[in-house]
């Protein structure tokens, strides 16, 4: 299933929800004006109705179940065809790569990948944390550098674009154990 198809059944099942908690609210303060009419209402349909609803109901409560049970598949991305056959290598390991390469620039304090693979080769958008004594555009230019060769000396694959978004700028360090 899709996240939009997910998200759709989520919003109906609240929306179920919110109404069945409403009903008991008014169940708890004695209020049977509401009660009375879903009553009468649930007496003169047909039960093809109720029926069609209980069945909407179930049909999306599995479905939601089995998304939320069954795992997602890595997405890969295809590097290279030889004789043998076809070498791939995880979006998680290439992540990997890039966080690798852009922490060696100097003033790159943190940096959080975001990569999107093309039939080309890939697109790259880093969101990084920046030292204050700097020249963020040189250091930027630097970063996309070096990331764009060490991508393509490592794992063989062409970059195509690399987009920077410094999002912090601050002396804030993470603490290492060496």
């Amino acid at each position: 299933m899709n996240n939009n198809w997910d998200r759709l059944l989520i919003g109906i099942m609240s929306l179920g929800y919110l109404v069945a908690s409403c009903f008991l609210i008014v169940m708890a303060f004695n209020w049977a004006d509401p009660l009375l009419y879903v009553e009468r209402y649930l007496d003169n349909t047909e039960g093809w109705v109720l029926g069609f609803v209980g069945v909407l109901a179930f049909i999306s409560a599995l479905a939601l179940f089995v998304s939320s049970v069954c795992t997602k598949e890595v997405k890969k991305a295809a590097l290279h065809e030889t004789n043998l056959g076809q070498i791939k290598i995880t979006v998680p390991a290439l992540e990997h790569l890039v966080t690798k390469s852009a922490k060696t620039v100097l003033g790159v304090r943190d940096v959080k990948p975001l990569l999107k693979t093309e039939p080309g080769g890939l697109s790259i958008q880093l969101k990084a944390h920046v030292t204050p004594d700097v020249s963020i555009p040189n250091v930027t230019a630097d970063l996309q550098k070096t990331v764009k060769d060490y991508m393509l000396k490592t794992a063989g694959i062409t970059v195509n674009e690399i987009f920077v978004l410094v999002n912090k700028v601050s002396w804030d360090t993470k603490s290492r154990v060496e």
